[in-house]
Parts: C-alpha cells; structure tokens; sequence
C-alpha cells in the first residue's frame, strides 16, 4: 500500500515505458543478492506491480507537496480527519490507511498548530517538565533508521522531563521502530483481558472459601501473585511488572501506554506541540496547565491561535495506519557455513537466560482489531491484523521476543530520578532498530547486552562469562531478527 518501500534494491524510477524490462533485469539481478523472505524470489510481474503501486503513491505525495506549496490550506489537510466520516464508514479502509500514513509524514507548521505551550515558544532539545520539546515537525522525522516507521537514531532521542535548560536533567528516550505495533496492541490487550478476569475470579472464590492466592498468568507469562479475601478485598502487593489495574501496556520505554492512539497523541503533544481535540475535551473537564498551558480557554489551551489542531478521526487513522504495518521477519544466513552458528546463536538465547524476558513468541487469539474512538460511542474501524495493511504480517505466533512486562534494570540504566524500571523491549527487527536501549547509547548490540542489572544481572553474567564464539553466534542470531527486503523507488 506504501509508495516507498523499504530495503535493499533501491533504483531511480524508470519510466513507465521500460518498468516492464527494468523489473525483469532487476528480478535477475536480485536472485542471488537478495535473501527474500522464505527464499522466494519474486517475479518479474510481482516486481513491476510494486513498482506501480509505488509510483502511483510517490505521484499522490508530490501532487501534496505542490499544493501544499500554492496553496497554504492545503498545509493542514493531513491533520483534519472528522473522526463521524469514520464512524459513517465513508473511508475504505485502504483510504484511512493511506491517511493515517500522510498524518505520520505531515510536517506540522504554525497554521496547523506547531508548538504554542510554554516560553521559550521555540524548537528546544531539552523539554521543560511534562509540556515537551517541542524538538520536530512530524512522526517520521525520528523514525528513520531501518527505513519508514523505523527507530531513531541517537541524535533523535528526545531529552523529556527536564527543566528546560540542562540536559542532565532529562530522562532520554530513543525512538523505538513501530513496525508490528498493532499485533503487540492485540497481545497486550488480551493479557490485561486474562489478568483482570483473574482477579475477578478469585475475589469470587475467596468470598466463598476464605484467603486465596493465585499466580497471575498469561500467555505463558507471570506477573505476580494476588490474594483475595473473604470480605471481597483484594491483596495487590505480590504483582509484578504491570500496574496495579492490570492493564498491560506495552508501548513507550517505561511501558505507560496500552493503545496506539495514545502514544500518537502524547507524541504530537511532546514533540511539536499539537494538542487533539480529545484533549482538548479532557481539558475542558478538567484543566491541566502543566501539561496544556497555562490558559483558562479550553478550546485554545496552549494559546497559540489554532483551534482543533488534531482531530480524533486524525488520530484513529494514523493509529489503525500503525497497526496495520508489517511486522518484523527473521532472515537467516543464505551461507551454508553461517547456519549452523546461526542455529547455535538462537540456542544461546535459551541457555544464557536472555529468553526468559525475551520471551520468543506469544500466541494472537483473536486476529480482529477494532480501533475506536476516545470521546464518542462510534463503531470505529475494524481490520484483520494478520491480512491487512502492510505485508508481511506473520501468524498467530507473534515472534516478538519479549514478555511485555516491566523489570529492574539497575542503577546504570536508571533515569536521573533513579527509576530502573523498563519495559521489555521486543528484539524482533533489532538488526535494524537504532542504537540500542532507552537512551540511543549503546550502538553495537554487545553494549545493549553487556549493560542492564538489576533483574538481567544473571543473564548479562552468563553472557559475560561464555566464549567468544558462543557470543559471536548470538551476535549473528540477532542479526537475522530484520525486517522483509523489499524494492524503493527514488526520486
């Protein structure tokens, strides 16, 4: 569905007269070169179809750019999507798709709603308490690295929760690659489903039976213990790496946002200052000034002259075009020679300890997604996160390499506040995410091994501790968690 289709294979446009001879030498060139994924190299017609689908969308954005150019409403178009022609069902889900995907490259500016919080009113690297930057214009100007959607290089990491001045002051936070959001969503949604059914459960049958602890489980995975009482109390003391609600939410470095839409909102808030109309709402309910301003006028609470600066349909587009991007692949070496060590690498994995967070795969139960709105009662939009949107999609055995929880990492890892606790970062697609951990400083991948404790001090001891070659075969292993190959068109 996309025009600029990341990978290796990247050539300038031919025209359209020799696409056709162009995609067969280019099928011919690629067959060795190239490890497409499952070893199956496509044909000529397959190449020339991406090729179109590619150039009819490069068209569409250069046909935006020249409008945006002549004609200065054109600049907030991407950002004006009324959340009731979602509800009517008037966009195909293709059209929302490729709405959501012009939100994410839509370069904010003043008429569309850029900065206009807190003095200085101006692009700053470190932010000033919870009102942010504002330090870009858009989504995708820091998810670069591995190609669209991708993480942030360490340049790009933001510099949040600071006083505005000092960059000691500031919790850093490197931009993660968003590819596969939409099946993490889905898993993180039907764990907070099991836990919160659990607790439920048990406080049923300790009204009943008197004084029970039961083990927190989903999908495989622990988080804790929790007691019910007979008087209908509940004990929340022995949960573990998830809030007390029992909301899963595995999205952001601290794991604080259980729903893409969310981080999309916070997002446009932090980082170039654009406020949607839900928040808006809230701040009519009840005004925030640290967070929105200091103004009394919740229809313009950072003050700044634009009025509903981001719709919520905006906002439920670019989080359905999230959901439904591809995920992640793992390409092992075409070289004979390499495969064995590969085989071995994955192995390490298990036996140095690192699957026990990294946990390899958590199995989908339900492939429907329904993405809906925050402040009205409309149906949303509904897709199948395993057919839809961007390929390729994976099954219902999500590889995703993490456990979704939350643990101690240790006093090196810590925010300047002495917070360890972090997310467990998924690894699939990290041969091309940025530079490794939370903070964009450690580049090679045995930097981002060698430095958590805390609750990793027995994985990173093992790994300290093996020989080089078994490090090397990991190493290698880790190399293979990618991203598909695929052909870009340039101009």
């Amino acid at each position: 569905m996309k025009g600029l289709l990341t990978g290796p294979g990247a050539r300038r446009t031919p025209s359209a007269g020799g696409r056709s001879a162009f995609a067969l030498l280019l099928a011919t060139t690629l067959t060795a070169a190239v490890p497409w994924p499952g070893g199956v190299i496509p044909t000529p017609l397959q190449i020339d179809a991406l090729l179109d689908d590619a150039l009819r969308l490069a068209r569409r954005e250069r046909g935006e750019e020249l409008a945006a150019a002549q004609f200065v409403e054109e600049e907030v178009e991407s950002a004006w999507i009324p959340q009731d022609r979602i509800d009517r069902g008037d966009l195909p889900l293709e059209a929302l798709f490729l709405m959501g995907d012009s939100f994410f490259s839509h370069p904010f500016q003043r008429l569309s709603g850029l900065g206009g919080l807190l003095p200085p009113d101006r692009l700053q690297r470190v932010h000033r308490g919870l009102t942010g930057g504002i330090d870009t214009f858009s989504c995708m100007g820091c998810h670069t690295v591995g190609g669209l959607d991708g993480a942030g290089t360490f340049t790009q990491s933001a510099r949040v929760r600071g006083d505005g001045v000092h960059l000691a002051s500031t919790a850093v936070r490197n931009p993660p690659s968003l590819l596969g959001g939409g099946l993490v969503q889905a898993l993180a949604a039907e764990m907070s489903a099991d836990l919160q059914a659990l607790r439920v459960r048990i406080t049923a049958a300790a009204r009943e039976q008197g004084p029970l602890t039961w083990r927190l489980v989903s999908k495989g995975v622990s988080f804790g213990t929790i007691t019910g009482g007979p008087d209908g109390a509940v004990d929340l003391s022995g949960v573990e790496g998830v809030d007390p609600d029992l909301v899963v939410r595995p999205f952001g470095w601290k794991g604080d946002a259980a729903r893409l839409r969310s981080m999309v909102e916070e997002a446009s808030r932090l980082h170039f200052g654009a406020q949607s109309t839900v928040l808006e709402q809230r701040y009519r309910e009840a005004p925030d000034p640290e967070r929105l301003g200091p103004g009394p006028d919740w229809w313009d609470p950072d003050h700044d002259g634009v009025l509903r600066e981001i719709e919520e349909g905006s906002i439920t587009a670019t989080a359905a075009y999230l959901a439904m991007l591809e995920a992640p692949v793992i390409l092992p070496p075409a070289d004979p020679g390499l495969q064995e060590r590969w085989a071995r690498g994955s192995a390490a994995l298990d036996t140095l300890g690192c699957a026990a967070c990294h946990v390899r795969s958590l199995h989908l139960d339900q492939r429907m997604w329904t993405e809906r709105p925050d402040t009205t009662d409309g149906p949303g939009v509904t897709f199948n996160l395993l057919a839809d949107g961007d390929t390729p999609k994976g099954s219902d055995r999500v590889v995703l390499f993490s456990d979704l929880k939350r643990h101690r990492m240790g006093e090196a890892l810590a925010d300047p506040d002495g917070d360890d606790l972090f997310l467990t970062r998924p690894l699939w697609g990290v041969a091309d995410t940025g530079p490794g951990l939370h903070a964009g400083r450690a580049a090679p991948l045995r930097d981002a091994i060698a430095a958590p404790g805390g609750e990793a001090a027995a994985a990173r001891a093992a790994w300290s501790a093996a020989p080089e070659a078994q490090r090397v075969d990991l190493d290698l292993f880790l190399r293979s968690l990618t991203r598909a190959p695929r052909l870009r068109v340039v101009r």
